[in-house]
């Protein structure tokens, strides 16, 4: 349902991987979806797509010397039974000042609401999202995003709009094995009464292959998430599967596939 499509909106197989966590991590596959700020800290030049049955994205973000700030171009479409959502956002980072780097997410939304078979209705919308990352070592690192602090006003119901939350990353590697991430998110209009908890682990068995494995307990549409994934990153391109099933309801399970590619 639309609830469900919401709780995962923006994220590709290798957060879905690991609970829907990442704000704090520095991930070139589908980290800019979730923080903007971490594109000081991505390779050069990255292009992603990401697929899903109800969801595909693709982005492209440049992070090269000669650029003045660090930036990215991503393009999302969601489909519900309800709602068709689509999100053309230009992102932006500064440069990593000391340990800190800022971005922000400037969004242009087109919603298209079924209400009968024979009735659409389309709405527009911009939104923006900002965001920073500070690196308090090498191998850990916190991420904070507070997602639409602006938008332009539309009469589509506030539940079927892009949601106001803001949520906090926590990303600790250990030597070079292992990386742990945990993120918080509030409940849409900033509320704490309901908080989304992901969780997730990412196992380096070597140099190319990463197995993932999560958990996301999401209080705002009751329901707990089981997720697992495999990832090949290799030097030339990465491709990276996930599986996220919902713990009470098998019929929500879902497949995620990510191509990364440096250039």
């Amino acid at each position: 349902g639309a609830a469900t499509a919401t709780a995962q909106a923006g994220t590709g197989a290798v957060s879905t991987a690991t609970g829907g966590s990442g704000r704090g991590a520095i991930e070139p596959v589908d980290g800019i979806l979730l923080n903007p700020a971490t594109i000081s800290d991505l390779p050069n030049k990255y292009f992603s797509v990401n697929y899903s049955p109800d969801q595909w994205a693709l982005a492209v973000s440049d992070n090269g010397q000669e650029v003045y700030l660090p930036a990215a171009l991503k393009f999302i479409k969601t489909q519900t039974s309800l709602l068709n959502t689509q999100q053309l956002g230009l992102s932006f980072a500064s440069r990593r000042w000391k340990k800190v780097s800022f971005g922000g997410s400037a969004s242009m939304m087109e919603y298209t609401n079924y209400i009968s078979t024979a009735l659409e209705q389309k709405y527009r919308q911009t939104t923006l999202d900002l965001a920073a990352t500070y690196a308090l070592a090498t191998n850990l690192g916190i991420g904070l995003v507070a997602n639409k602090v602006g938008s332009s006003k539309i009469d589509l119901s506030e539940n079927l709009q892009v949601q106001k939350t803001t949520a906090i990353g926590f990303s600790y590697t250990y030597q070079n094995f292992a990386r742990f991430r945990f993120d918080i998110e509030t409940a849409p209009d900033n509320r704490a009464d309901k908080l989304n908890y992901m969780f997730g682990i990412e196992n380096y068995i070597n140099d190319w292959v990463v197995f993932r494995i999560g958990y996301q307990i999401n209080k705002v549409v009751v329901k707990d998430y089981f997720t697992v994934g495999v990832g090949f990153a290799g030097p030339q391109f990465g491709l990276h599967y996930a599986f996220i099933s919902n713990t009470a309801d098998k019929a929500e399970d879902k497949h995620l596939i990510d191509l990364g590619i440096p250039f």
